[in-house]
């Protein structure tokens, strides 16, 4: 691929040798959405994505973890509570998380079987851009801390920040 060459509706725009990868990294553009994306070219058996964005918090509820949780909680295509559980019983996959950091949320996949990985893919990606949460407020509140009161209150929840 060349410099401003279209390739998939994305434009070229760097290229650079990773020599310590053995790699050439090409950085693209989205030529609609301006959407960034880092694509490495090297021989790999393992093929990995992930699709990352920018979480900035105002405060320290840990809300984007919570999101974070509540994303992988089924989405429009595949609305199983979690299909990320089920994934994991026939998937071939190498790699299948979500992490949090202070200012972005990553979900990365790989998978060395060409069919996994495109599954795997097709799966993130409806989860990240089609949640079930955006009409489910109870996937949010399952996976946030709350108060249970039993004896005595007790934080209880999947994310407890």
């Amino acid at each position: 691929m060349k410099i401003n060459e279209s390739k998939h509706g994305f434009v070229v725009k760097k290229k650079v040798e990773v020599s310590e990868l053995n790699a050439i990294m090409y950085e693209m553009e989205h030529i609609k959405t301006h959407l960034k994306l880092a694509w490495l070219k090297r021989d790999e058996e393992n093929k990995t994505f992930g699709i990352a964005f920018k979480t900035l918090p105002s405060d320290d509820s840990g809300v984007f973890h919570i999101l974070e949780h509540s994303v992988l909680c089924g989405s429009k295509k595949y609305p199983v509570k979690e299909p990320f559980v089920e994934l994991m019983k026939s998937s071939m996959s190498t790699f299948l998380n979500a992490l949090t950091f202070e200012d972005k949320t990553f979900y990365p996949i790989s998978s060395r079987n060409n069919q996994d990985f495109m599954n795997l893919t097709k799966v993130y990606l409806d989860a990240v851009f089609n949640p079930l949460i955006l009409n489910k407020k109870e996937i949010f509140l399952q996976e946030g801390w709350h108060i249970e009161y039993t004896e005595k209150p007790t934080y209880k929840g999947v994310v407890l920040n």
